[in-house]
């Protein structure tokens, strides 16, 4: 069973804290790794006040989680390591509360003063327990240019029975080196660790240089004039009702005609089999008014597919200006609000054949003598309305691997070598805002192998705008010229 928790981020609040330690409860033994470490208690306070085995085992944790690599520190919880005592996968059992002010002596009498580390305590209040105290020890990443840590005094073994004695293997000794291994343990160093520490120590510090520029691309401001709307609307009007015979004059003599009219419908279905249309002329009208209302709501909400088939995309470079080769850059752009990111579609992925006004809605049928089985499905206009498209303010196609977080358009993670560029993934920019002459958006950057947050801006000209039924009548005509071909 995996860790049920987000490891993307690492936990700042209270609320994220509680969130790890019940992720741990709900967890399997193998679950411990190289950055999360659990007890199910400690006795910081033993009645032998000899036993210093609590101090030790948060002492060995903490030094282990500071000689972790930075590269691969930085692939969970932002760098972070974390020793949490008072809860395991078989239940909570909590830890005695100390104050800060004495814990921190205790530990840094055998840590030393050059590791940056925390405590915190969460309470626990269910499985029949009111506010069991639970401690969190946070250690913070580990940075290039950090120095080989070590217990900097003597840890005796833990006292034993009358019957027996401790055993010198059980003392750590001053300067002892401890790390901490993927699988979760932490272990003496070997040969080969005190190497890969010694190079973290030699390799300093570099300036996260990278520059984000647009290839090319612009913000698209698209609206729906009413103007436009209401002549879409009169258009598809007179199409609709461009079928439809001239009303019968109501005139002296009308019951007469109304039995011609009888006597001719009765011929139709006698010599053609076909029935006259149930609706009558004012149920058509009906309908074709009740269609026309729901067209009138549904064309302002295809603005982001229509923009995605429709529109041009931006397309964002990313140079490397660092002395190193980085691995897995992740960029993360942010957007103001009321500006959408949409992927661009081809329009050669549509499923539709038909014009996209026409395949938005399913029209009335055309009026005029019908089959019999025609007749049945002659039921009046609501009832043949079909759900508007399935569109979304962002529209990504899971080969993209592009995420949007609120207003955040998260980019896959790619390896950039020293001196390279790589061009981000297209989509496209859209809002129905007027905006200025230029847009500005704040951008950063981090690599798994590098310390830090790059961070930038980059500025996107703002292209005409434009009006959604004149792209409508775009991609209309676009479909139109691939039937001819």
């Amino acid at each position: 069973m995996a860790l049920e928790f987000d490891a993307r981020r690492a936990p700042v609040r209270a609320s994220h804290y509680l969130e790890l330690v019940k992720a741990i409860r709900a967890a399997s033994a193998a679950d411990e790794s190289d950055w999360l470490e659990w007890k199910s208690t400690l006795d910081f306070r033993p009645k032998n006040k000899a036993d210093k085995s609590a101090r030790a085992h948060v002492a060995r944790a903490i030094i282990g989680f500071a000689n972790r690599q930075p590269d691969d520190a930085l692939r969970n919880v932002e760098g972070h390591g974390f020793l949490v005592v008072g809860v395991d996968p078989e239940g909570y059992y909590g830890v005695d509360e100390i104050d800060n002010v004495d814990l921190e002596p205790w530990i840094n009498e055998y840590v030393g003063d050059g590791i940056d580390w925390r405590p915190t305590y969460v309470h626990i209040s269910e499985e029949g327990h009111d506010r069991l105290p639970v401690l969190i020890i946070t250690v913070s990443p580990p940075n290039w240019g950090d120095p080989i840590f070590c217990i900097r005094k003597e840890i005796p073994p833990p006292p034993r029975s009358e019957s027996g004695q401790p055993k010198d293997k059980d003392t750590i000794r001053e300067a002892t080196v401890f790390v901490r291994r993927r699988h979760g343990r932490t272990d003496r160093a070997r040969a080969a660790d005190i190497d890969r520490l010694g190079e973290r120590l030699l390799r300093k510090h570099q300036t996260f240089d990278l520059t984000l520029t647009v290839k090319e691309g612009e913000v698209n401001r698209v609206t729906v004039p009413d103007d436009d709307l209401e002549k879409v609307i009169e258009a598809v009007r007179a199409d609709l009702l461009s079928h439809l015979p001239p009303p019968t004059a109501s005139v002296a003599g009308s019951a007469s005609r109304t039995l011609d009219q009888i006597l001719q419908d009765l011929k139709l279905e006698t010599t053609t089999g076909m029935k006259p249309d149930p609706r009558g002329r004012d149920g058509y009208l009906e309908e074709v008014e009740l269609y026309l209302e729901e067209l009138r709501r549904a064309v302002p909400q295809t603005l982001p597919e229509v923009a995605a088939l429709t529109l041009p995309a931006v397309e964002l470079r990313l140079r490397n200006d660092t002395r190193t080769h980085l691995q897995d850059v992740q960029v993360r752009l942010e957007m103001p609000e009321g500006v959408l990111p949409l992927v661009p579609v081809q329009p050669g992925e549509r499923e539709r054949d038909e014009p996209f006004l026409r395949g938005l809605l399913e029209a009335p049928r055309p009026y005029g003598p019908m089959h019999p089985m025609q007749f049945a499905r002659s039921l009046p206009y609501p009832l043949l309305v079909q759900s508007l498209p399935a569109v979304t303010p962002s529209v990504v196609p899971s080969q993209w691997d592009i995420e949007v977080e609120g207003t955040t358009v998260v980019f896959p993670a790619e390896d950039v070598r020293v001196g390279l560029s790589i061009d981000l993934p297209w989509f496209v920019m859209v809002t129905e805002r007027p905006l200025s002459v230029t847009l500005t958006l704040p951008w950063t950057a981090t690599a798994t192998n590098m310390e830090g947050t790059a961070q930038g801006t980059v500025s996107l000209p703002i292209a005409p705008e434009r009006s959604l039924l004149f792209l409508i009548e775009l991609l209309d005509g676009a479909d139109e010229s691939r039937d001819e071909d």
